[in-house]
């Protein structure tokens, strides 16, 4: 991608992950009985020695050759990966996918420093995912900054099915036709819808051209990722969802004991247990199901194929492609496969991860360190003028425009009307007042009509003031607008930017140098977090 000369570019604002007193701030926090261990505490000395993968070269995908030779040193059991990764959402879906990706690429630069060994960042494609609800799906701001929601069509059939290996039909390849009347005309979007259409051409599947557009995007900053769609995989964990199968006591026991450790801990457990339910999915062709335990035996819940443990464990050697980890045991899959040292997770998977623990202690895999990926707000140039014109910060936008608008049409409210109607309202109650004395000691009879009168003229002076504000409104129309664009812009639908937001828009107004800068400030507070009390790093 062409950079072009400096121009002005967005502001970058860190903000804060994990909400204090949340599931995730907890698990985060050192002491608490859910605390997950740290990668900013990581000792080499406690490391796990490294060891083989269960997975060979063939199945990676890398941003460079660079890249290429240090992977395969890792999986002959030399170093370790940092691992992150996602469903493989439509577009790359919100901003915090890029974040993600950046944090790990980040951490795993410094880890190769203090262990001394290749460390690779890896982007896990979790493509067994069957939630088409969020896969399918991205938002982008358009060019009047009002948020475009775009939907694939779910392929019939299909709404319960892993959505990674499905192939762009024609159907989802029209989307394409609906980003280049939203994306902003710059120098740098033809050449962004060029990375979009090369990625999404009707011979992809839904995680290769998810893959393509994240590598397209990236460029070569030293990465790896892999497709958990691919039969190589499936064939791979075999083993290990044959042994979740053969202790099928202790693994139930497990989840168990992790949602009551969060339970105790003052949170609702967020992977919701299901009596006798195993973490592994079934696919029957109909959609996949949870394995939940008849007695002795088995069944792929609600209507799926049973049998005894012999029948699933014929299954698994036959058709391991048909077996997949849920959300649980997605992660300990990983790490059984793979040395990870440490994952790159975002506040909703650490708080599901403060539940892992007894899993990955059941079935005696190491859990990695966690870091929590870092998290921005971007304030592009026209809307911090917004900002700066109309006195409101971004901060106070975060529960929508409508406070900043209530409170800016308070303040353009004349001074002087303003006396005159709360000096009318304080007349108007301790006239009131005073009748209602009089009535109560002298016609008691009357009290209601003059509550309904005090209930008519409090009204019509509240109407009043309602007639002012409109009209104060009318007056500020072309600077509330702002404020709700800002609010959009900023938090769009009241959520963090990062959270909801496509990075196309952003990336087609200010070109690859955004990505360079987000580059540099994560790997800063990538450091910072790494560094020891004091130090000042």
């Amino acid at each position: 991608m062409t950079r072009s000369p400096a121009r002005a570019t967005p502001e970058i604002h860190s903000r804060s992950l994990a909400t204090p007193g949340s599931l995730a701030h907890a698990a985060l926090s050192e002491g608490t009985e859910i605390a997950l261990p740290s990668a900013a505490a990581l000792d080499p000395l406690g490391l796990p020695p490294p060891r083989a993968a269960r997975l060979g070269p063939e199945v990676f995908g890398t941003s460079g050759p660079e890249t290429r030779s240090r992977l395969e040193a890792v999986l002959r059991g030399e170093g370790y990966f940092v691992s992150t990764g996602h469903q493989p959402v439509l577009l790359l879906g919100p901003f915090y996918v890029i974040y993600k990706t950046l944090t790990a690429i980040s951490l795993a630069a410094h880890l190769e420093r203090i262990l001394e060994r290749p460390v690779v960042p890896l982007f896990w494609i979790a493509a067994d995912d069957h939630d088409w609800a969020e896969v399918g799906r991205t938002t982008l701001l358009d060019r009047e900054d009002a948020a475009r929601t775009l939907t694939l069509s779910v392929p019939e059939g299909s709404d319960r099915r892993s959505v990674g290996s499905h192939g762009l039909s024609p159907s989802m390849m029209s989307i394409l036709d609906e980003i280049g009347e939203i994306l902003p005309i710059s120098e740098f979007t033809p050449g962004y819808m060029k990375l979009i259409r090369d990625a999404y051409s009707e011979q992809a599947t839904v995680s290769q051209a998810f893959a393509r557009l994240l590598h397209a995007i990236l460029g070569d900053r030293g990465y790896a990722w892999v497709d958990s769609a691919q039969p190589a995989l499936g064939r791979a964990a075999v083993p290990l969802y044959r042994r979740m199968l053969a202790d099928w006591g202790a693994v139930l026991e497990a989840g168990d004991l992790g949602a009551r450790r969060v339970m105790e801990s003052g949170f609702e457990a967020p992977i919701a247990e299901i009596d006798g339910a195993l973490p592994l999915f079934f696919d029957d062709g109909g959609g996949r199901r949870r394995l939940r335990r008849e007695g002795e035996s088995f069944r792929a819940a609600p209507s799926g194929p049973g049998g005894s443990m012999g029948t699933w464990r014929d299954r698994l050697e036959t058709s391991p492609a048909r077996f997949s980890p849920n959300v649980a045991s997605r992660p300990v899959l990983e790490s059984w496969l793979l040395p990870v040292a440490a994952t790159v997770l975002g506040p909703g998977e650490i708080a599901y991860w403060s539940q892992l623990p007894p899993l990955f202690e059941a079935l005696e895999v190491p859990i990695p360190s966690v870091q929590p990926r870092t998290a921005w707000t971007l304030i592009e140039p026209r809307i911090r003028r917004i900002l700066d014109r109309t006195g409101v910060s971004a901060r106070e936008l975060a529960e929508g425009a409508e406070p900043a608008v209530a409170w800016l049409t308070r303040e353009a409210r004349p001074e002087n009307l303003e006396r005159a109607l709360r000096q009318l309202r304080e007349r108007t109650e301790s006239g009131l007042e005073e009748v209602e004395q009089v009535v109560g000691e002298q016609v008691p009879g009357l009290r209601a009509a003059v509550g309904k009168t005090r209930r008519g003229m409090l009204g019509a002076a509240a109407e009043l003031s309602r007639q002012v504000d409109r009209e104060t409104r009318r007056r500020l129309d072309i600077r509330l607008g702002q404020v709700r664009r800002a609010a959009d812009n900023l938090f769009p639908g009241k959520r963090p930017q990062e959270r909801t937001l496509s990075p196309l828009p952003f990336l087609c107004r200010y070109g690859p140098e955004l990505l360079d800068r987000l580059e540099r400030e994560t790997d800063r507070r990538v450091a910072s977090s790494l560094a020891p009390p004091g130090t000042g790093g």
